[in-house]
């Protein structure tokens, strides 16, 4: 069963460029990205003022192969960024805050 709590946001991804944002209410969550690489780097990035200035997190969360890595932010926007790539072909997903509360307040819950 696929992970509905994910958000597919590099889909088939080719070239340099950023995914859409999603609105981060703050708390833990995962990237996940795959696929062929061309050489490039994903980092996932933050924006404190609305989409107005992105910043990349770094640490693990500027990868260069196929990755899961976890992060944990207060409530920003998020997106995943695409750099130095020649013949990509990448998914990425990430967490989405959902309704019933298993990705929440920071604290990762297992579903019943």
């Amino acid at each position: 069963m696929a992970n509905s709590s994910l958000t597919k946001v590099f889909d088939g991804v080719t070239a340099d460029g950023n995914s859409a944002s999603l609105n981060w209410p703050g708390g833990v969550g995962q990237m996940v990205v795959e696929g062929t690489w061309g050489g490039g780097t994903v980092k996932l990035q933050m924006s404190p003022d609305d989409g107005t200035t992105w910043v990349a997190i770094g640490g693990d969360a500027s990868v260069t192969a196929d990755a899961v890595v976890n992060f944990d932010l207060n409530g920003c926007d998020i997106r995943l960024n695409l750099s130095g790539s020649t013949g990509a072909s990448l998914a990425g997903w990430l967490t989405q805050t959902v309704s019933d509360g298993i990705w929440g307040k920071g604290i990762m819950h297992c579903p019943q």
